[in-house]
């Protein structure tokens, strides 16, 4: 994937972030579960938050040739942890979190030379570069983004 495909696509989360500002003004709401067992929207705006603060600092520092990171081993886990206490947080703060985080991961991919966007590396015994490492991250995005969408429709 481009490196202004990604960028773009950052900066329309951004966007996207910031309409939900308007579409949600109601703190139950926000807070609801979008299907029966599943995340409210503020549960799923707080967990791309949290994986959009550590790619940018425990991931993208070491996406450099050659480099060998560490598989995730518990992802449930973090995800776990990324929303615990969402319930007490109010919703626009959330958003907030979320606008400034991505606007940093967006901000440190854009300080990227092309050399470095295309890097090969391994993540967890796979191999793979930032250029494909930033398209499965939008793949996961718009999963959630449909999953809001969907039950605001």
């Amino acid at each position: 994937m481009e490196k202004k495909q990604v960028l773009e696509a950052y900066k329309e989360y951004e966007i996207y972030l910031a309409s939900l500002q308007t579409a949600i003004q109601d703190e139950k709401v926000a807070h609801t579960p979008c299907t029966e067992g599943k995340w409210s929207v503020a549960q799923i705006v707080r967990h791309l938050a949290e994986w959009d603060r550590f790619v940018r600092e425990e991931r993208l520092p070491h996406m450099k040739e050659g480099a060998s990171l560490e598989g995730f081993e518990d992802v449930d886990e973090f995800n776990r942890q990324a929303v615990e206490g969402v319930e007490e947080m109010k919703f626009p703060e959330i958003l907030v979190h979320a606008q400034k985080e991505r606007a940093l991961l967006r901000q440190a991919i854009e300080r990227m030379d092309e050399a470095s966007w295309h890097a090969r590396f391994t993540a967890g015994g796979k191999e793979t570069s930032p250029a494909e490492y930033f398209g499965g991250m939008l793949e996961h995005d718009q999963h959630h983004i449909e999953e809001i969408n969907s039950f605001l429709t």
